[in-house]
């Protein structure tokens, strides 16, 4: 889908939400929110907005860091003598600060200045926190490249940041745990470094914990814990905040002294920052009573969940939360899945929830804070800046530099893996962080338009969803209810009817039940059976099911996210009635309570649409043959195609019912022969371009979940259309030994010209 930059700018959806009238919104303070500097209102998804009203601008925001530009200009931050009066009244007013905040007149709102406080970890950051950053003074940019040096100093103000601040007070203040989607190049390490920092020089014997699934992403040089200590190290040699150093050790580095026997001192200010590894012990934040725990990479981290739930209720006494879990990553070449799943269900582990106002079509749903990459970007186009002196951001520009970037990104990667990666760490949504990251094998720049036509053109939208059931008046015929009908005749949501699963992965506050979703009615036409009858209906080895089921048997309460769900699609061959083309013609998504009610829902789409011999199923799992043998229906059922994989067999080869796939090479295989289905040429459009095979798939969530891809995560669509390619491939095999059985016939034929007549 060619797309310019004024429309990238003009469809962003934060843009839209900074830009629009908020006075309808119910502000937290007003809800019983802890929010003394009404910043954050509720919106209308019951999520948290940020109150950025049009217009505002940050000014004079060098009243914020007088502190920082003194010791810049002098290298050290007072001339007061050590312990006297005034060096101990700084030094108060200082911690006050860096534990309440500063205020100071630095907002402008509808051309007033006013006052407006920053948190005191941002006053510590901005403050007390030496960082790697761009020497703006350095600054050039060309049409063709920008350039810079990077100088250590203290961090400039900039409003993104002041957000992501006020969001962690506020979640602390609240009771609230955090999930962070951030990008490369926003500073996100170094501010929460400085917060860990900050807690620990200014909390006396409390413990914070670092988590990652491997403790090279925090003790390594340039890791969480590093950075931290260095902080800690800067206080004690720089500021008037020394409590002394304990233990130096990054995995147990703790502050306070010994008396000069070699014990701890009584007044030993005794507090502990702990770096512990994440894999395969989610038990590792455990017994340390900490007033914050902190998860580094959380794409890296597959036993998530796990950790999760043993570490949240740990930071609880009774009713009280008595500690915060803060948990934040970037794309990387890890499972995002996990990180995803929670990411869209905050509340699911008590995560502050944020109305989804990032990601396109979204604000009715609730998601976990996301900072676009675009917003806090230090750039330039021409003399138009992204960010002005005093740290406001020009969304507008930033997002024409975004754009750019990803443009020369797009044209000079040598895989489109390549640039889906660049995407997902660069992101000015959270859909764009959770695409694969690792090599997909079926994502494609038409893949991804086809996604994006499906999700915002409505003339896809032609589906209906419901049911299959037996007639009630007679049980030999198979009828498909909708929804809409069920409910008006007095049916209950979630009890006699279920709605399309929409979430990929499922989202938590979506039943995992699922329904049928349908696009296309069986034909009927009027066809010679097997006994040489005229009869009308739907005429067999027109339709055939694809279908991947579950092992086991889960209560619906007991059904997570992370657990696999049945995959049932119905598709139409090619054959005289479609002019050759393919086409999916209804889908199931969902998990029942037992296996049964899955295999009786694809029994009865075999039935509607007449799947005699033409329902793949793999049987790795479940009990759908022994089910459909106590019906009576396996001749419904595909046998093993076993000449896939063995091409020398010859003839009818009697398999056993169902699909065999395991996880080893077939499997494999079966990923590649999908991927060749899905890129076969089917026919051309109007335009004459090209028409793929995966542009009969109407189910967006399938063709999400194609671009979502990974061989780590759980898959079950994918899994199930593997079952689809088998079929499509058996087609090939199956005319190939056609082919070479007219041949042998022609070969072996006799020539009449030379026949003897006698």
């Amino acid at each position: 889908m060619e797309q310019t930059v004024e429309k990238y700018i003009k469809d962003y959806p934060f843009l839209q939400y900074i830009n629009e009238d908020k006075s309808h919104y119910k502000h937290a303070k007003d809800a019983g929110y802890d929010d003394p500097d009404d910043l954050f209102l509720i919106g209308d998804s019951g999520g948290f907005l940020l109150n950025i009203q049009p217009g505002d601008r940050f000014v004079n925001t060098h009243l914020f860091t007088e502190a920082a530009d003194f010791y810049r200009k002098n290298k050290c931050y007072t001339f007061f003598k050590q312990d006297s009066v005034p060096h101990r009244r700084f030094r108060k007013r200082e911690e006050y600060r860096r534990k309440h905040g500063y205020t100071a007149p630095c907002l402008m709102r509808n051309g007033v200045v006013q006052d407006v406080r920053i948190t005191g970890g941002m006053y510590n950051y901005l403050n007390y926190t030496m960082i790697e950053q761009l020497d703006t003074k350095s600054a050039k940019a060309t049409d063709k490249a920008s350039t810079g040096r990077k100088v250590y100093d203290f961090p400039k103000f900039i409003d993104a940041q002041f957000w992501t601040w006020h969001i962690m007070e506020f979640a602390q203040r609240n009771g609230f745990h955090l999930i962070i989607d951030k990008t490369r190049r926003g500073g996100f390490s170094y501010i929460m470094a400085a917060d860990s920092a900050n807690d620990i020089n200014l909390n006396s014997r409390k413990t914070l914990i670092h988590v990652a699934a491997d403790k090279k992403y925090l003790t390594a040089t340039g890791g969480l814990t590093d950075f931290t200590i260095n902080n800690l190290r800067f206080y004690e040699t720089k500021t008037p905040f020394v409590r002394g150093i304990l233990s130096t050790n990054s995995e147990n580095f703790r502050l306070g002294f010994k008396l000069p026997n070699g014990t701890v001192s009584p007044k030993s200010w005794n507090s502990a920052l702990f770096s512990v590894s994440a894999m395969n012990n989610p038990d590792c934040a455990i017994g340390k009573d900490a007033m914050k725990v902190k998860v580094e990479e959380l794409s890296t981290m597959d036993n998530f969940d796990d950790f999760m739930s043993v570490t949240e209720p740990a930071m609880r006494t009774g009713s009280y939360v008595t500690g915060n879990l803060f948990c934040w990553g970037t794309a990387t070449s890890g499972n995002m899945q996990v990180f995803e799943t929670n990411f869209y269900s905050p509340q699911s582990f008590g995560f502050m929830p944020f109305e989804n106002v990032w990601d396109k079509d979204s604000r009715n749903e609730c998601c976990g804070y996301f900072k676009p990459y675009a917003w806090g970007l230090q750039g330039q186009i021409g003399e138009q800046y992204a960010m002005d002196e005093d740290g406001n951001s020009n969304l507008v520009i930033g997002l024409q530099i975004a754009f750019k970037e990803r443009e020369y990104k797009k044209a000079t990667s040598k895989t489109f893996a390549d640039y889906i990666n660049y995407l997902g760490q660069y992101a000015n949504m959270p859909s764009e962080s959770f695409s694969s990251t690792t090599e997909n094998l079926f994502s494609s720049e038409s893949l991804m338009s086809w996604e994006e036509s499906l999700r915002t053109d409505n003339r896809f939208k032609f589906y209906v969803d419901g049911t299959v059931i037996e007639d009630p008046n007679d049980k030999r015929r198979v009828i498909f209810k909708t929804n809409a009908r069920i409910e008006a005749e007095g049916g209950k949501l979630n009890q006699d009817f279920y709605e399309w699963i929409q979430g990929v992965p499922r989202k938590g506050h979506e039943h995992p039940h699922g329904c049928v979703r349908l696009w296309f009615n069986p034909i009927k036409v009027q066809y010679t059976d097997k006994d040489g009858n005229q009869v009308m209906g739907t005429p067999p080895g027109i339709y055939s099911i694809s279908y991947d089921p579950v092992g086991v048997n889960k209560e619906n309460r007991a059904i997570t996210t992370k657990h696999s769900h049945n995959s049932i699609k119905v598709w139409m061959e090619p054959c005289q009635y479609n002019n050759f083309k393919p086409a999916l013609a209804a889908a199931y998504y969902g998990r029942p309570e037992k296996l049964e009610e899955a295999d009786w829902i694809c029994y009865l789409l075999a039935r509607l649409y007449n799947c005699v011999g033409t329902t793949a199923v793999e049987i790795n799992r479940g009990e759908t043959v022994s089910n459909f043998t106590k019906w009576k229906a396996l001749r419904y059922l595909m046998k093993d195609p076993v000449e896939i994989w063995d091409t020398s067999l010859k003839g009818k080869v009697a398999g056993t019912y169902g699909v065999n796939m395991g996880d080893g090479t077939k499997k494999l295989e079966g990923l590649r022969l999908l991927k060749e289905m899905l890129y076969t040429v089917i026919g051309k459009d109007e335009l004459g371009h090209d028409v793929y095979f995966f542009q009969t798939i109407y189910d967006y969530q399938s063709i999400l979940e194609l671009k979502k891809w990974n061989n780590l995560g759980n898959f079950d669509r994918v899994s199930e259309m593997i079952m689809r390619a088998l079929r499509w491939r058996l087609f090939d095999v199956q005319a190939a030994k056609e082919l070479a059985h007219r041949k042998k016939i022609e070969k072996n034929s006799d020539n009449i010209w030379t026949r003897s007549w006698f």
